[in-house]
């Protein structure tokens, strides 16, 4: 039960950090390529992070916060699109 707890804050925490840097970058270009650079910044320090905060099983905290990632980069790119379609209507 612990372990689906610690899945559940592990994809909401991904899902915040990622809303926010998406939003954050849009202010230096169009929200798809912010959508895909806050997706890789986060990835990327996420995944540095999980490996060396859990020194017995890096792979399994690694693995977890990859699959937190792709779960939430579809409607990430989806809610890109809609901000695009909104600008454009502008």
């Amino acid at each position: 039960m612990t372990l689906v707890f610690i899945a559940l804050l592990a994809l909401s925490w991904t899902g915040l950090s990622l809303a926010v840097l998406a939003m954050l970058l849009k202010r230096l270009g169009p929200p798809r390529q912010a959508a895909w650079r806050a997706f890789g910044l986060s990835l990327g320090i996420n995944t540095v992070s999980a490996a060396y905060a859990t020194p017995g099983e890096p792979l399994s905290a690694v693995l977890l916060i990859l699959l937190c990632h792709a779960l939430l980069l579809p409607p990430l790119l989806l809610a890109a699109r809609r901000e695009e379609r909104r600008e454009e209507r502008r």
